[in-house]
């Protein structure tokens, strides 16, 4: 069962808004839905433009870290950019280093292994980092709650500078500055950048307090900020948008040799869509920090040698495949124990298994969540040690329902939606015993109801190429801005078939009003012979265009349907 929630809007705001944009009042409902009701936030909503991006300024103390990198240029000092291992790492390392060079700094990089040394600065990589000579570190993605180990790095003789989105801790490193954007006070389209985007900002601020006003060149690096962006699902409004829709424009020009043969790899020939980069560009890149090094993807960023990105490219995409292969075989381990006895008995599942990979289970918790809309913890299990990874369901605080049980965990981080943590085998058992106590008082039933929330209703004669073409304004679409998700009401079935490999997915006809249209419900396929010809049904929808043989077409992609109440 889902909870359907359909959003109502007051008529006069979404005529009013309709008029003023000259957009459809199914637009204007939708943006007023999304607390885009303002006049001035909904133009620049629909038209992003990079001259809408704030001054780099306006984050703390971001002048005082440019002028440190600066001052190590004109002291001849080494300069180090430590990135995380995940896309948003990866790509604002590159942003950086990029820029560095360009600006005749000496530069180097370090990524920390994810399982030799763990997220973030480390005492261990603070002194082989000291061993390379260097005298400044900047982070990036990471940093804002590593106090001992910038400390540590002061003892040595190193400056740091910390440029972050996360949290702020309640003790800040002692670091030259720390910028991120969580420090602005109020309410600051910049407050929500991921940490691809904070570089970006820092390297707009780094040539501006050079003197450096070469456009070109800041451009340049928009697509690896749309990269970061879009892979670390931060809320795509404000300047998140302008960057991935400002990048993602970039992305297809294909001029960055790493971009472009990673999308050949990655078999994109056509235009390279936002769910391009999200299930084929963005896991290739994250394979390697799971499985081996996040080096290779950096590597791949930084090259300008075809040869060389050939090479790269292809070398992601099979440690990707191996990740796939890997995933599979836990998968089936993991759902082969859910059965619906198993799923009805616990609001939280909890499990795990030997040699379970920790670089794949959090993807597997991500697809149980999914398919249960149950929060979930696995945890892989290698010579006496478990890697946990939770993922959660909306309303349900992973990282609170787990830090009840610190005292269990030998390392443990994460925030509200997904955590991480390792902990001793002979412990789990004990964790297991507690949350399954913790979650009977921290979720009630109704938070494990998944919901289906609508954007709009409309009628089957509204249904258009031109109306696609209209949402697609609000696109690209991702975490607080989803795909607009609208309601067809008593839509009669006509036609159904099974497709796909062992019939997995829906293929149907509905009609009203003597409009006949098609959809395709994917993982429906289980339920297609239990639907019943001439019964009216409800349908939530999302409305995508199909080319076949040339022509083009509406095509309903079904997210649920329900008799018609």
């Amino acid at each position: 069962m889902k909870k359907w929630l359909l959003h109502k809007v007051p008529p006069a705001e979404v005529e009013r808004l309709s008029t003023a944009l000259k957009v459809s009042p199914l637009v204007a409902s939708i943006l007023v839905n999304r607390g885009l009701g303002d006049l001035a936030r909904a133009e620049l909503f629909l038209n992003p433009k990079l001259a809408q991006l704030r001054d780099p300024f306006e984050i703390p103390n971001i002048k005082t870290g440019a002028e440190r990198v600066l001052l190590a240029k004109e002291r001849g000092e080494k300069v180090l950019i430590y990135g995380d291992y995940d896309v948003d790492g990866v790509t604002g390392t590159a942003i950086l280093v990029h820029t560095c060079k360009f600006l005749g700094l000496d530069v180097a990089h370090y990524i920390p292994h994810r399982y030799g040394e763990g997220y973030s600065l480390s005492l261990e990589s603070v002194r082989k980092i000291e061993a390379l000579g260097v005298k400044l570190i900047v982070t990036v993605d990471c940093g804002i709650a590593s106090a001992k180990e910038v400390a540590e790095a002061n003892r040595l003789g190193m400056a740091v500078v910390v440029t972050d989105h996360h949290n702020l801790p309640q003790e800040l490193p002692p670091a030259v500055a720390v910028v991120n954007p969580k420090m602005i006070s109020g309410e600051h389209p910049s407050k929500y950048l991921a940490g691809a985007g904070v570089a970006f900002k820092f390297a707009w601020a780094l040539l501006k307090t050079a003197g450096v006003r070469d456009a070109v060149f800041l451009t340049s690096l928009l697509d690896l900020a749309a990269l970061g962006t879009l892979a670390d699902v931060v809320p795509l409004t404000d300047e998140n948008r302008i960057l991935a829709v400002g990048g993602l424009s970039l992305i297809n020009e294909r001029k960055r040799v790493g971009l472009k043969s990673l999308a050949e790899a990655a078999s994109l020939r056509d235009k390279i869509t936002v769910n391009n980069v999200y299930f084929a560009l963005s896991p290739r890149l994250n394979a390697a920090g799971r499985l081996e090094h996040a080096s290779h993807s950096l590597e791949l960023l930084l090259t300008d040698d075809p040869e060389q990105a050939k090479k790269l490219a292809q070398g992601l995409n099979r440690i990707n495949i191996r990740r796939q292969d890997i995933g599979v075989g836990i998968k089936e381990e993991v759902f082969a124990q859910l059965s619906a006895a198993y799923v009805a008995e616990h609001k939280l599942i909890v499990l795990s298994g030997q040699n379970w990979h920790p670089g794949v289970i959090g993807i597997i918790a991500s697809q149980v969540v999914d398919a249960y809309s149950r929060p979930t913890v696995l945890i892989g299990i290698n010579e006496g040690v478990g890697r946990g990874s939770a993922r959660s369901v909306d309303g349900v605080n992973i990282f609170a329902l787990l830090d009840s049980c610190r005292d269990l965990f030998l390392d443990f981080g994460g925030h509200e939606g997904a955590a991480g943590f390792s902990i001793a085998a002979d412990n789990i058992p004990e964790l297991k015993r507690r949350l399954k106590i913790k979650v009977e008082e921290l979720i009630g039933p109704e938070q494990l109801l998944p919901t289906v929330e609508i954007d709009a209703e409309l009628s089957p004669s509204q249904v258009s190429l031109g109306l696609v073409r209209e949402l697609s304004r609000l696109a690209p679409f991702g975490e607080d801005n989803a795909e607009p998700l609208l309601l067809l009401r008593g839509m009669r079935l006509t036609e159904r078939k099974k497709v796909g490999k062992g019939g997995k997915h829906l293929k149907a006809r509905f009609e009203r009003d003597g409009v006949t249209l098609e959809t395709i419900g994917f993982g429906f396929g289980e339920i297609a012979d239990s639907l019943v010809f001439q019964q009216p049904y409800d349908l939530a929808v999302n409305l995508e265009s199909n080319e076949y043989n040339g022509f083009e077409s509406v095509q309903l992609s079904l997210n649920d349907l329900r008799e018609e109440k």
